[in-house]
């Protein structure tokens, strides 16, 4: 054992490094992380975007022409350099045979105004803003061009993730897309997968590692995907067609972050397609992020409701809505179906209860039912296994149900786009359909949008509706307010409390200032932030004349031989060690201080000193060591020298002390901590040589301070005015230093909330 021992070497260092290598293959190994893929990567191949070819009928066609044909075609508007003309049929968009044979099965004789635009657009490679009514066929403008787009890719290999990717904000409208995929991608051989939380994840892994072409998502569980088994399922190195539904939803509903994840992840030179139904100017910018040089294709205005809706307001006591919804299921529930609309979950099972008891085979539908359920009760209602559903506004976008004749908002709608997609589940691919919009006299408020949408879609506007928005208008001119429609992108998502307030509006101060968004340069910009660092701090300054002398040491320098007597008014040197541990450590500073000086003056000008004058230059700068060493020495040891005249300078001789107050009580918590904090007292006194004390009482913003009473602040001491200087830069610079920390991770400052064990 002994001569194994010997021949072995042991090195730590060699153990470190083993471990280090560990623990990257370990993580490497474990964790799951998307790749953001860029140009430079050399796995890319070359894709084909242009598939258009005009034909020689629209070429011929002038501008004139084509602008009045967009003007029949329900008042198309093109914003764009090049836009294609609009087709007129569907082998004018260059669609395969075997599609072709799909769409005449499906009863699609020719295209609706938006493919006949977005068709050729999208052929073409560009990038695309689509903006048309529910109910007009923008789920059949994007898929074309996709099939045609992954038929000229090579097949996929083992590994490959897909070509096409749909991304929609809810799960039903994944799943209605999904439908309509499968009816042409049997036909041409290509694989989709719905990938849509609320389910178990693991029948979606397997479908997708066996492959799919096209993927329906939502992209929350699409990130799920990518990530899971260590990028193994699923990946974009092969996605060049990337499709937005009801992107503004999508956006709005806060899956920006997981949006723009997913497009980082997919190489640059992708095409880029967005459809919706509404599309306001807030959301454009966020929009145009994603997409290179797009055009936008508007078809018949704004967010309006299309003109087979037969609109209908009808103002009613709350406890009258319901006879009136029987009224009107009993005169148009034999010709179809109808969905309800309510505000609330639960007042959708409180009505569903009702209709029950009044014989109605109905269900209900909302984010509080199972993922299963919902699933079963839209497939049960578009079979016609029932014909009345109750439904929040989970339902108002995407769903289509071919003999839905009726709607019924009981619960007025609160905005204006809410209003728009619920009447447009009914009306569509032409049909007549029919929308009641229940308004109580409490709600005048949401006159606004249901007046500005019947005007947008010419529809006639009842007189009592009219009247009480007057009534309404008046009331708040005199209040001196201005009436306004609400917009549905605002948000209803989390709402800080009194303190995340407070924190959030400190960080934004100096947001500015940290981030450079100033005109001058850098340095500038630094220079800026410290100086409203120091207006908050608002210093107060003052100067006090004293006659104690700065330090104990003076009169040890003054003169460096014991005295014969001990002065009048001056304490006797103790003769024996005091057995207190404190009065010890005095004892013991005293005598060090004066050794200190002796040793000083004698390595300084041993002659001179005893021969010089008392206010010669000599014995200013050995005056001046001496303070230093003695002031380091009473900091550490919280002592204060008792006063002694000076016997160099006389008993009268007075001294300037400086005094400075800076005020910390409105910097973020994190910032007080940083310069409050035993060490950090400690550490700035020992730079600085000057006396720090934290004073007053922290006050949170809006709170009055009582009389008598100080919010926090920082006093610094010192007999030299260079030393105040260098405390406040310190804390300055330490301030600053915290800040720019807080402006990369939110750390709220109730962090007493949870407790981990």
């Amino acid at each position: 054992m002994e001569q194994n021992q010997d021949g072995l070497e042991y090195s730590d260092e060699e153990e470190e490094e083993d471990l280090q290598q560990a623990m990257d293959s370990y993580s490497s190994a474990t964790l799951g992380k998307q790749t953001t893929i860029s140009l430079e990567d050399i796995t890319f191949k070359p894709f084909r975007k242009d598939f258009y070819i005009e034909v020689p009928e629209l070429h011929q066609m002038t501008a004139a022409e084509v602008e009045a044909l967009r003007a029949e075609m329900e008042g198309i508007t093109v914003k764009g350099k090049n836009v294609p003309k609009p087709i007129k049929t569907w082998p004018q968009a260059g669609v395969s045979k075997k599609v072709l044979d799909v769409l005449k099965k499906l009863n699609f004789e020719k295209p609706t105004p938006i493919q006949c635009q977005a068709l050729p657009a999208i052929m073409s490679g560009r990038d695309l803003i689509a903006i048309a009514k529910t109910g007009s066929g923008k789920t059949l403008a994007f898929l074309l061009p996709m099939f045609r787009h992954i038929m000229d890719q090579p097949p996929l290999e083992a590994t490959d993730g897909p070509i096409g990717v749909v991304m929609t904000p809810t799960r039903e409208l994944a799943m209605q897309i999904t439908k309509d995929c499968k009816k042409f991608a049997k036909v041409l051989g290509l694989r989709v997968v719905c990938v849509y939380g609320g389910t178990g994840i693991s029948e979606q892994i397997a479908e997708l590692k066996r492959g799919a072409e096209i993927i329906v998502c939502t992209p929350g569980r699409m990130i799920d995907m990518l990530a899971a088994n260590s990028g193994r399922v699923t990946n974009m190195r092969r996605c060049t067609y990337v499709v937005l539904d009801e992107a503004d939803r999508m956006f709005d509903m806060g899956f920006e972050p997981q949006v723009m994840r997913i497009i980082d992840s997919v190489r640059p030179d992708r095409q880029t397609v967005m459809f919706s139904a509404t599309f306001p100017r807030q959301m454009e910018a966020l929009a145009r992020r994603i997409l290179l040089k797009p055009v936008e294709i508007l078809v018949g205005g704004r967010s309006v409701v299309c003109k087979e809706v037969e609109q209908h307001v009808l103002i009613l006591d709350e406890e009258d809505k319901f006879l009136k919804l029987l009224e009107l299921l009993g005169k148009y529930a034999p010709q179809g179906s109808a969905i309800i609309f309510v505000e609330k979950q639960e007042h959708a099972d409180a009505l569903l209860k009702d209709l029950m008891t009044a014989s109605y085979n109905c269900n209900a539908l909302h984010g509080g039912i199972d993922q299963f359920d919902r699933d079963s009760t839209i497939v049960d209602f578009k079979n016609g296994k029932f014909n009345v559903l109750v439904a929040t506004s989970v339902a108002a976008r995407g769903l289509d149900v071919k003999h839905l004749i009726l709607v019924v908002n009981y619960d007025c709608p609160n905005h204006y786009e809410d209003y728009v997609h619920r009447c447009g589940r009914t009306g569509r691919a032409g049909n007549k359909g029919f929308a009641y919009t229940f308004i109580t006299p409490d709600q005048e408020r949401y006159a606004v949008d249901i007046l500005k949408a019947l005007e947008a879609s010419e529809a006639p506007i009842p007189e009592d509706l009219q009247k009480l928005f007057n009534t309404y208008k008046e009331r708040m001119d005199a209040e001196g307010k201005k009436v306004k429609g609400s917009s549905g992108f605002s948000g209803k998502g989390f709402k800080f409390d009194e303190t995340e307030a407070n924190f959030s509006s400190e960080r934004k101060k100096y947001q500015k200032a940290i981030l450079g968004m100033n005109d001058s340069d850098d340095d500038d910009a630094e220079d800026t932030m410290e100086q409203d660092i120091e207006t908050m701090l608002a210093p107060k300054k003052r100067v006090v004349e004293t006659k104690a002398p700065p330090t104990a040491a003076t009169a040890a320098a003054a003169d460096p031989s014991p005295p014969a007597s001990t002065p009048a008014g001056t304490e006797p040197e103790p003769s024996e060690t005091p057995a207190d541990p404190l009065e010890k450590a005095k004892f013991l500073a005293s005598k060090i201080n004066k050794q200190i000086a002796n040793n000083e003056l004698k390595t300084e000008e041993p002659v001179a000193a005893k021969s010089t004058a008392p206010n010669s230059i000599a014995a200013q700068i050995a005056r001046s060591i001496a303070e230093q060493r003695a002031e380091k020495l009473h900091l550490k040891l919280n002592y204060t020298p008792s006063g002694e005249p000076d016997p160099l300078l006389g008993g009268d001789q007075t001294y300037n002390k400086y005094e400075e107050e800076l005020e910390i009580n409105d910097f973020p918590q994190q910032a007080r901590w940083k310069v409050t904090s035993k060490e950090a007292i400690a550490q700035i006194a020992d730079y600085s040589e000057a006396g720090l004390t934290v004073r007053g009482t922290f006050y949170p913003p809006g709170k009055e301070v009582p009389e008598g009473e100080r919010k926090l602040f920082i006093a610094i001491e010192s007999h030299d005015e260079m030393s105040v200087k260098k405390a406040r830069t310190e804390i300055v610079r330490l301030i600053k230093e915290e800040l720019i920390k807080l402006q990369h991770s939110y750390q709220p400052s109730n962090k007493g909330r949870y407790k981990v064990l």
